[in-house]
């Protein structure tokens, strides 16, 4: 009986000293990691890399298993211009069996970032396409995709990533889409495959009516095919639908209606674009030129003065009326004309000086 006693006690020692020692040393240890692991987080935090290297590499000496804490060396080592060794971080933890799909994820971003600082494009997309394998609506992966795609021209493949995020997105707009359409067509334009060029800008104006950039090639692209009432026709299309932007085809349409006999037309189609936006002086300016060939000077002097009434400093229409002036032998409007600009300059100056005094006080106050 008192043998049985022994053993039990003996037994029970052992037990009581066991459950110290694992208390004080691999509970410590556990314990130990988590507050390091703090305090790597901390560094990083307060800008203190070296520091957070350091307790990081000893947090994955002592578990090979925190993803975590080699996913951030290998962040501080791109950081410090050393990554090509964040890469093989990064490659390394891919060949493990054990990681679940938010593991992955987080490593093949990680990736991503390695691959764009060393330039390589064509793994940096890889990586995203795997990433998106993975995570069909991770919006962040198609955004970078995006960016990469858009950087090597690849419209195609941008046109469809795009298509994606807008739908991520709830976007029923298609007008962002328009431009993809528009850069394909440019890509046939310059290799003059003028009749295809002309269908993806068509298709670039029906997903956006108001993509000024489309009508202006599908004039160009009848012009160089030297069908230039076609041009001339498209042209006008896009002056009707984005009026405020006429002024991008004033110098083509003087250019191609010269060539048909029919430069007359130019002066409706300025008065056209001065409807729908007044402030338009490049319209002006080619009314006053259309007047002043044709010898209706009155006419011009009157579009020159409207010009100087909305920018009372435009040079060129106060040298084009002084010669005006000049040839009529009417020194007294030159006279009068040029008071009315020094007046005018000296009036901005006032303001400029003033705004500049306001902000000053703003500033200090």
């Amino acid at each position: 009986m008192a043998e049985y006693i022994l053993v039990f006690l003996t037994l029970l020692l052992i037990s009581i000293f066991g459950y110290l020692f694992y208390d004080r040393f691999f509970k410590k240890t556990k314990k130990s990691d988590s507050v390091i692991y703090t305090e790597a987080l901390k560094d990083l935090l307060d800008g203190r890399q070296e520091q957070a290297f350091g307790k990081l590499r000893q947090l994955v000496t002592e578990d090979s298993n925190n993803i975590d804490a080699y996913l951030r060396l290998g962040q501080i080592l791109r950081d410090n211009n050393r990554t090509e060794q964040a890469l093989q971080v990064h490659k390394d933890l891919t060949v493990r069996e054990d990681l679940v799909s938010a593991q992955k994820t987080l490593i093949l971003k990680e990736l991503y970032k390695d691959y764009l600082a060393l330039k390589d494009v064509d793994m940096a997309q890889a990586a995203l396409k795997e990433l998106i394998e993975i995570s069909s609506r991770d919006y962040w992966a198609h955004a970078q995709l995006l960016k990469l795609q858009e950087s090597t021209q690849k419209w195609e493949d941008a046109y469809e990533t795009a298509s994606k995020l807008l739908k991520m997105e709830s976007n029923k707009s298609k007008k962002p889409l328009a431009k993809f359409k528009y850069h394909l067509g440019q890509e046939l334009l310059k290799k003059r495959d003028y009749h295809k060029s002309r269908v993806m800008f068509k298709e670039a104006i029906g997903l956006d009516p108001s993509f000024e950039l489309a009508y202006i090639s599908i004039g160009d692209s009848y012009s160089e095919e030297e069908r230039h009432e076609d041009a001339v026709n498209f042209w006008n299309k896009m002056i009707e639908a984005v009026p405020t932007k006429g002024h991008l085809v004033i110098d083509r349409l003087k250019k191609r209606l010269f060539d048909l006999g029919r430069f007359g037309d130019i002066v409706d189609i300025c008065q056209n674009i001065l409807s729908h936006s007044n402030d338009n002086q490049l319209a002006r300016y080619t009314l006053a030129e259309f007047y002043m060939k044709k010898g209706e000077i009155d006419t011009a002097v009157a579009t020159l003065k409207e010009i100087l009434e909305l920018n009372p400093e435009d040079i060129n229409a106060v040298l084009k009326l002084v010669k005006i002036y000049l040839d009529k032998g009417e020194n007294k409007k030159v006279y009068d004309l040029l008071k009315k600009v020094e007046s005018s300059a000296e009036t901005q100056k006032k303001i400029s000086a003033h705004d500049k005094s306001k902000n000053k006080l703003i500033n200090i106050s």
